[in-house]
């Protein structure tokens, strides 16, 4: 009987860590409404809807000391994306970019607004981790608007920051390092944390009558 209740308790706790998902061992500058897994042990997003303002605060970590980027796209890839590129330099300054991406391409900077806002940021043990926001609509041609409905985001990320000392800099090819994901970033709702066992079958593991010893640790 004790080992099957410590069997199940293991159980049990590797899967609430799993359906809460949170990857990121940086602890976020507030408290959100949403957070979401894109990446398992990559990237984590934070944010919180403000109806009144009309916009939408951002916390993104990514496992990486280089720039992080997070787009608004309009059909799922990197044409017509709007995004931004953020870092945090050596001294800790948190540096963002608005972008476009008109195709396939490298983004170009916005030629037009800067509507990506960055709030603050931090960089430890390999992650770096930055507040941002956005208005739900600009009115910039070269940004995209955040719907009511469902929204698709793209993220991806380099493997070092821009140093905006030297001449020409520009954002590294991020390779295989980039991810998307499709959310109802107004309208999200977040999984009860009670029902996440809810439906799980479970398994009765019988041994014979013998004298053992087992150990165990939770």
């Amino acid at each position: 009987m004790q080992i099957r209740i410590i069997l199940w308790l293991y159980i049990s706790l590797i899967l609430i860590e799993l359906c809460i998902g949170i990857s990121s061992p940086l602890q976020p500058f507030t408290t959100y409404k949403h957070t979401v897994e894109l990446q398992a042990n990559v990237a984590q997003l934070w944010w919180t809807v403000n109806d009144i303002e009309q916009e939408i605060t951002f916390e993104l970590h990514v496992n990486t000391v280089g720039w992080i980027g997070l787009g608004i796209s309009p059909a799922g890839g990197m044409q017509g994306a709007d995004i931004a590129v953020a870092w945090v330099d050596t001294s800790g300054k948190v540096h963002i970019q608005d972008r476009f991406a008109f195709d396939k391409i490298k983004p170009i900077l916005d030629n037009t607004t800067q509507d990506w806002f960055a709030l603050r940021g931090q960089e430890q043990n390999g992650w770096t981790g930055i507040q941002f926001k956005r208005y739900f609509d600009t009115c910039d041609p070269m940004d995209v608007p955040i719907k009511s409905g469902t929204n698709i985001l793209i993220f991806a990320y380099g493997l070092v920051d821009l140093d905006l000392c030297q001449s020409n800099v520009d954002i590294t090819y991020h390779d295989n390092r980039r991810g998307s994901r499709i959310l109802p970033l107004r309208s999200y709702v977040d999984q009860p944390a009670e029902d996440t066992l809810l439906g799980l079958e479970t398994i009765d593991l019988r041994f014979n009558n013998v004298s053992s010893c087992f150990f165990s640790v939770i």
